[in-house]
Parts: structure tokens; C-alpha cells; sequence
């Protein structure tokens, strides 16, 4: 399984219960979700992209693993009210934990705030790393 799809079921199985999308590289909207009778919420969605890759520990000339980082960006629309301030952490929150707890993950870089360029929506980042081990 390619790292973008590991990234997309990991997120899906957090997000879609909420009704929230994740996408690569780019905000994908949609009026609902496939097989799904839970309402699309349009006011936050997730954005990730790869950020680099880097082989690891040589040995004999083969790659012994293989490290992909990947940015993830939650993005939730702002209007100064606390609990959706406060939801919003508590689901990227659930983002990094639910990464935490798989053995081929790991946090690089912790929660950081980040806003959108169009004024509407703030949010959070976490980078994450996939760490792909044996001859790759």
C-alpha cells in the first residue's frame, strides 16, 4: 500500500465519522459522503502532503528503511467560538494519538497553528513520519 493511501485510511477512519474530509495536497468538496448517511461538515476539512522521504541505516548496500514524513493540516472555519476552537483541538488531538498508537508512526514535529490564506478558516499542524523497515 502506497504511504498516500496509509495516510487516507488512517485519517478516514477518524474524520468520516464526524463527517469531515481529508484529501491530498489540496481541499476536495463534496454535498456527501459515499455509503454513508453521516452529513458532510463543511466548515473543517484536513489537508496532508508528503514531505519528504529519506532512506535510513545502510547496510551492505541495501536500504534497511525507508522514513516518509507527512504534513497534516487541520482546517476549521473561524468565528472566535471557544467550543469549536476547543473541538477542533480535541480531533487533531485524536489525529495525533491514533498515529502515536500504530508501531510504523511516529510525531516529528507536535501541534502548531497555522491559518488559511482566504481569512476564513484557522488551524492546526502535525507532521508525522512513516517508517517502512526492511529491504525497500
Amino acid at each position: 500500500m502506497i504511504v498516500i493511501s496509509k495516510v487516507q485510511t488512517v485519517l478516514d477512519s477518524i474524520l468520516l465519522p464526524y463527517g469531515i474530509l481529508s484529501s491530498h495536497q489540496r481541499r476536495i468538496t463534496v454535498n456527501e459522503i459515499e455509503n454513508s448517511s453521516v452529513t458532510v461538515n463543511q466548515d473543517e476539512y484536513v489537508v496532508y502532503r508528503i514531505v519528504s522521504t529519506k532512506s535510513r541505516f545502510f547496510g551492505d548496500g541495501k536500504k534497511q528503511a525507508l522514513q516518509t514524513n507527512i504534513d497534516i493540516n487541520y482546517f476549521y472555519r473561524f468565528d472566535k467560538n471557544t467550543s469549536t476552537v476547543n473541538e477542533a483541538l480535541d480531533r487533531i488531538n485524536l489525529i495525533r494519538k491514533t498515529f502515536e498508537n500504530i508501531d510504523d508512526w511516529r510525531i516529528i514535529n507536535g501541534l502548531n497553528e497555522i491559518y488559511d490564506l482566504d481569512n476564513d478558516f484557522r488551524g492546526f499542524n502535525i507532521e508525522v513520519a512513516l517508517i517502512e523497515v526492511g529491504d525497500i
